[in-house]
């Protein structure tokens, strides 16, 4: 069975870690801020652009134009902002990554770019406020102070450029397969609900497949 993994998540969901250790539970690699470099090699445009662009789309909260979308033949293409350019590359690389063989992808509207592949799963990460404050001091050792506000800003930055490149909501149940609350049943239970999701695919699969044809 093949198949590549889509992970969103809310800011100190343990979206990433649950990633990794997914990855290596399958062992099959795990995509994340590689991305960030492996578009940079393929568009030319520096890593720190792709990162500024980024932040730049993050902080847009009422967006009139769209861009042309992820369909272009070419993200080099005539018309096309640069900072655009970024985004339609990372896409490409995504998809590449995607058809070398199975992976995850963590973040990076994965779920929209791989959407229409009938191999892709996709996840999304949540929990509770209070548990994300306290990933966010205890394992990203950011300070205390103001960090409801701080995770609050970060997802709002990911529901924009979400919402900007994608034209959808970020975060709406219905665009994932499994939508999951960490602080419920914690990083590995959640890499072991997807393993299931994966094995309960599989079967799902095997028994609606149609019945091989009998020689006459």
């Amino acid at each position: 069975m093949s198949y590549v993994i889509s992970i969103s998540r809310e800011f100190g969901s343990g979206g990433r870690l649950i990633g990794k250790k997914l990855a290596a539970k399958l062992g099959i690699p795990c995509y994340d801020r590689t991305i960030i470099q492996k578009t940079a090699e393929k568009s030319g445009l520096s890593p720190d652009f792709i990162a500024r662009a980024e932040e730049r789309a993050r902080s847009r909260f009422h967006l009139n134009v769209a861009p042309t979308g992820i369909g272009s033949p070419s993200f080099v293409s005539h018309g096309v902002p640069v900072s655009h350019q970024a985004f339609f590359a990372q896409a490409e690389v995504i998809r590449e990554l995607a058809d070398s063989g199975d992976c995850i992808v963590v973040g990076r509207c994965s779920d929209y770019v791989l959407g229409d592949r009938p191999d892709c799963v996709k996840v999304f990460i949540h929990a509770d406020l209070e548990d994300r404050a306290a990933r966010c001091v205890n394992d990203y050792h950011l300070s205390p102070e103001g960090i409801s506000e701080r995770i609050n800003k970060a997802d709002r930055g990911r529901a924009n450029y979400y919402n900007y490149y994608t034209g959808r909501v970020w975060g709406a149940m219905r665009q994932y397969d499994l939508t999951i609350n960490s602080s419920t049943v914690g990083v590995d239970g959640a890499v072991d609900l997807i393993t299931d999701l994966l094995l309960q695919r599989r079967a799902h699969l095997d028994k609606t497949a149609p019945a091989p044809e009998r020689a006459e």
